[in-house]
């Protein structure tokens, strides 16, 4: 297998950019994007931010950290999603949602941004201060991309909470009027980046407190979801349910009618979870990774999509990077003795030259092996 420098030099030639002192990641090469003019969005930018600076590259974390604060929108998050506005003969944010948010990129980029102060502190001659950039970051997210009753992470500053109402048993919702509105009770698991939360708990003081809470809120619902689903599978999408809790909806929610199962959101929930355990050997967190560590290892090859009950999506017969990572990762957190076999798989998976898929498996890699991530 190739070394992790090698990867990390091959990953940069296939997808970092230039456009003046800026730097973003080409996450739309082969033009699959819905948005067919794209060419970044906030996670791919978060995923390089974290990527350059677990390998040490002040030179583009400072071109990528340049991109985002270019691209903040008016609440201090990124931008969700830019475009070759070739019209205009420049870049800008995509006309249809473009300037809204989306929540698992600011995570990371905040992430980034306090770990890269431990490292260099600044950026050279001082021109930015990470940490204050980060602490700015923590409080727009807190701000606007959190359920203030709920504690968990919303999709992004998109999403209006509304005034809940509340009965005997707690929290039971907002209004459901309105696009904005009926989304406020939506959360999504591949933005359960408890790694990143556990970084804004120990770094942004003025919050501890509030972190701790959406920490606590994500874990509770982790746990519900292997109550519900033994494979510890978890779907795209969660929806709070009357009796307080975030269960999958039986139909779409935003993006398909595989939004109920475990797809190309949640494909991430067991690096991401895995390396929170690293981190911390939290218990709470450990049936639902047992159980995540066991399906896959039951498996002959991990496929590329699954309902949560364990049965592959009937036209996911092929194996995918995005998925394969995450799973490796899980069963080698947990030390489960297939562990290898999955291992094998992934490093014989030919790589379509996908950024999603290259820029996960490049994640799993340097986070598993230095989880702190300083």
């Amino acid at each position: 297998m190739p070394s992790i420098e090698q990867k990390y030099n091959e990953w940069r030639s296939a997808y970092v950019r230039a456009w003046g002192e800026m730097l973003y990641i080409d996450y739309n090469k082969k033009g699959e994007v819905e948005q067919k003019n794209a060419i970044t969005c906030s996670e791919a930018i978060g995923y390089g931010m974290l990527i350059s600076q677990l390998m040490r590259n002040q030179q583009d974390f400072d071109g990528l950290l340049r991109w985002f604060l270019h691209f903040k929108n008016a609440n201090g998050l990124c931008a969700w999603q830019q475009i070759d506005d070739k019209h205009n003969r420049t870049y800008s944010n995509a006309p249809d949602g473009g300037s809204n948010s989306a929540t698992d990129g600011d995570i990371d980029i905040a992430t980034s941004l306090f770990h890269a102060a431990k490292i260099w502190g600044r950026s050279p001659c001082g021109r930015y201060d990470y940490r204050q950039i980060g602490l700015q970051l923590t409080k727009a997210i807190w701000d606007h991309e959190i359920n203030h009753y709920t504690f968990m992470p919303t999709l992004g500053d998109w999403v209006k909470v509304a005034q809940p109402t509340v009965s005997a048993q707690g929290y039971s919702g907002g209004a459901h009027y309105g696009e904005e509105s009926s989304y406020s009770d939506v959360t999504r698991p591949s933005d359960f980046i408890l790694a990143g939360f556990l970084t804004f708990y120990n770094e942004d003081v003025e919050r501890s407190s509030q972190w701790a809470k959406v920490m606590d809120a994500i874990i509770t619902t982790v746990q519900h979801q292997v109550h519900l689903n033994p494979t510890g599978l978890i779907a795209d999408f969660l929806k709070l349910a009357a009796n307080g809790l975030y269960e999958p909806s039986q139909k779409k929610i935003l993006e398909s009618d595989n939004d109920k199962d475990y797809n190309w959101n949640s494909c991430r929930v067991p690096w991401r979870l895995s390396i929170y355990y690293l981190l911390t050997q939290d218990p709470r967190i450990q049936p639902a990774l047992m159980a995540q560590s066991s399906f896959f290892g039951s498996l002959p090859e991990v496929h590329a999509g699954y309902h949560l009950n364990g049965k592959r999506i009937h036209d996911r017969s092929y194996s995918d990077m995005s998925y394969t990572a995450p799973a490796s990762v899980v069963m080698w957190t947990m030390r489960h003795p297939n562990q290898s076999k999955i291992q094998n798989e992934m490093e014989e998976l030919e790589s379509d030259k996908s950024y999603f898929g290259d820029s996960i498996q490049l994640l799993c890699l340097l986070q598993a092996r230095n989880p702190t991530g300083c």
